[in-house]
């Protein structure tokens, strides 16, 4: 259990301190709950609420499954009416849904939002919002959210194949020095610098050059911490691929924590985190998409 915690927690709770409380404290932007989400239904849960409530009172907590009897699936496709989705007991600790809340909904009409990690299900977020009872209002809203983001992706798309982006020939050429076998340690090291030195400006061609899933020759970085009162000498981080150390550069240089793959991921993994920032990059850089 604590290794399957590690995987989940880990880039919410260590790479960036501070952060999932914060989520907590803060409404949830609408549109990145629905960005990080691989699958959002609706339908109603067979809460164990006798193993929970066991949790709570040993303070020994652990991952319990949670049955969903789906009625309709608002993102993403299942391939059975039914499944189940990984909850942690004290997901409320990181701000995420609490055993209250949770122990709530059973049986009622519910929307929950997941994540997938490791082929397995879990909430997308650790925010109160990745569960919520069902209404028709909320299922329209997801509805024209998906929407509106699928057409964010392709506009991203097209804009980077029909422009040159500045900072686009930077970029590229660094990330052809990643993947190269000649390049060594503290080369390496260099260049994945040389990234975060471009600036906030280059974030779309960062964005453009993201979808690139070549093996890093190095696939180790290193980076003095960002944040406000960090006490770290050095963060490390373990990117495998192209797609990979760009999450990282791209979280520095937005201080935005889209995705977690900075220790390498899943194809599926990774495939999510190129969508949510090609969302990012229209709504942070080019027009209003009309739903």
């Amino acid at each position: 259990m604590k290794t399957e915690l590690k995987i989940v927690l880990m880039v919410w709770a260590l790479l960036w301190p501070g952060m999932v409380q914060a989520e907590a404290e803060n409404e949830y932007p609408f549109w990145r709950l629905v960005a990080k989400s691989y699958l959002i239904v609706e339908g109603t849960m067979e809460v164990p609420v006798a193993a929970i409530l066991k949790a709570e009172q040993s303070g020994e907590h652990e991952y319990v499954e949670v049955p969903v009897a789906v009625k309709t699936a608002l993102k993403g496709e299942l391939e059975s009416p039914g499944f189940k989705f990984r909850y942690y007991t004290d997901t409320e600790q990181y701000g995420g849904v609490s055993r209250q809340k949770i122990i709530s909904l059973n049986g009622q009409p519910v929307v929950v939002l997941l994540q997938n990690v490791r082929e397995k299900y879990y909430l997308a977020v650790y925010a109160a919002a990745a569960m919520q009872p069902a209404s028709e209002m909320l299922a329209d809203r997801v509805h024209q959210e998906v929407s509106a983001q699928e057409k964010l992706v392709q506009a991203s798309d097209s804009y980077a194949a029909g422009n040159v982006l500045p900072k686009e020939s930077e970029v590229q050429s660094l990330v052809e020095l990643m993947v190269d076998r000649r390049t060594d340690p503290g080369t390496a090291q260099g260049v994945y610098e040389a990234v975060i030195a471009l600036g906030q400006e280059a974030v779309p061609a960062i964005i453009k050059y993201m979808d690139d899933r070549r093996k890093l020759n190095i696939p180790k970085i290193s980076l003095v911490p960002w944040w406000p009162d960090a006490h770290e000498g050095l963060v490390h981080y373990g990117p495998e691929t192209v797609t990979d150390v760009m999450s990282v550069a791209l979280m520095v240089l937005t201080n935005q924590d889209l995705t977690a793959i900075y220790n390498g991921g899943t194809e599926l993994e990774r495939a999510q985190a190129v969508r949510i920032w090609k969302i990012y990059e229209r709504r942070t850089y080019g027009q209003p998409v009309i739903h």
